[in-house]
């Protein structure tokens, strides 16, 4: 009985060596719930929000609940936060599960000293993201369940270089399928992306009209101040609209890189990969 008892205490440590050697990288997204179990509203003290947008700066494909993609359940993780117990502190983890429940990982506590609790709460939470950040993850791409191919996004130029090769020619759908990928390619698909410019960190965020450009800052409650929208306006050129309503022209280069032109030169915010 007692080999048997000492058999099973090491399968189950094979086991628990075993989950906690697979990789972050190995799922695709992560969904983050609209409001945690210790607090009594959705979204409170910005926690969840902000919790999105560090995944997101910090390699993951990162979604608020009700924005879950149309992929296969067990391709995401599912963040939860726990409050830790303490006197005159505050304490959070951070924990990554499967779509069966297991914990694939637990970030060390994140600590503040602050006094109000909003400001606690948001250190608490930056400060146990420092530990995600530190893993460098890189999540695989997203496989949607029936991806729609969007016709909108085709070049009409390319339409034309095959109309040119012979005029009473017809565009057919296959032809209009492989330029929309090759269009596709160059215009950021994710749902935020995270971008650099003149040493500070920007996040665009992919809006049914366009993309919204965030700065990530100290001075907003949720850490994040809105620079301008980037919107799809008629021969599939891009604008861009800062926070004044000041207008500007604005593209995506091969590298995804966001390129706005404005009259002392030209702004190139890169891509983070």
């Amino acid at each position: 009985m007692k080999r048997l008892y000492i058999l099973g205490i090491l399968f189950l440590g094979v086991l628990t060596i075993g989950f906690s050697q697979k990789s972050l990288n190995d799922y695709s997204y992560v969904v983050v719930p609209e409001q945690f179990e210790f607090l009594d509203a959705k979204d409170k003290y910005q926690l969840n929000s902000i919790s999105n947008f560090l995944f997101n700066k910090h390699g993951f494909h990162s979604f608020l609940s009700d924005e879950t993609p149309d992929a296969k359940r067990c391709d995401g993780l599912y963040a939860n936060l726990e409050r830790g117990k303490a006197f005159l502190k505050t304490k959070f983890t951070i924990v990554l599960k499967d779509c069966n429940g297991n914990e694939i990982y637990r970030s060390p506590e994140g600590v503040s000293k602050l006094k109000e609790f909003k400001k606690a709460y948001q250190d608490a939470l930056r400060r146990a993201f420092k530990n995600i950040e530190a893993l460098n993850v890189q999540q695989k791409e997203i496989t949607l369940y029936n991806a729609p191919v969007n016709t909108d996004t085709i070049d009409k130029k390319v339409v034309n270089e095959e109309l040119k090769k012979d005029p009473t020619a017809t565009v057919t759908n296959e032809v209009l399928r492989v330029e929309v990928v090759e269009v596709n390619s160059i215009v950021p698909q994710a749902k935020f992306s995270n971008y650099t410019y003149n040493g500070k960190s920007y996040l665009l965020r992919k809006t049914a009209e366009g993309y919204t450009l965030y700065e990530e800052n100290n001075t907003t409650e949720d850490g994040l101040l809105v620079i301008g929208k980037i919107e799809r306006i008629k021969d599939f050129k891009i604008l861009f609209i800062d926070a004044s309503e000041k207008i500007f022209k604005a593209h995506f280069d091969d590298d995804q890189n966001l390129m706005i032109e404005k009259m002392d030169g030209v702004e190139v915010y890169k891509l983070e990969r």
